[in-house]
């Protein structure tokens, strides 16, 4: 009778862990639910057409480089964020080879 006893606790205790389970989404279930990555074609635009207005305006306001460069510092701390809690990470893709050159 003791043994059976002993062997009922251990069969109830994992079956609260699958309910505490249950009941949290688990991580990687949350990560498949964030926006998936389109890559980096945006980000590289958005420095493009700003490298435009900078390159433009500089000489009617000499600032523009000063605003350009405080822009880019908090943006790369937002983008690092927005990268890192809203972004799905990118699926791996198989390559050939590294790419050497000859």
């Amino acid at each position: 009778k003791l043994k059976k006893l002993i062997r009922a606790l251990k069969e109830k205790e994992p079956s609260q862990k699958v309910k505490d389970e249950e009941k949290r989404p688990q991580q990687w279930n949350l990560d498949y639910a964030l926006v998936p990555f389109e890559g980096l074609t945006p980000e590289y635009m958005e420095m493009i057409i700003q490298f435009g207005f900078v390159s433009l305006f500089v000489a009617s306001f000499p600032l523009a480089p000063l605003f350009a460069l405080l822009n880019n510092v908090i943006e790369i701390r937002l983008d690092a964020r927005k990268f890192v809690t809203e972004i799905r990470r990118p699926v791996a893709a198989r390559a050939k080879d590294i790419g050497k050159l000859i």
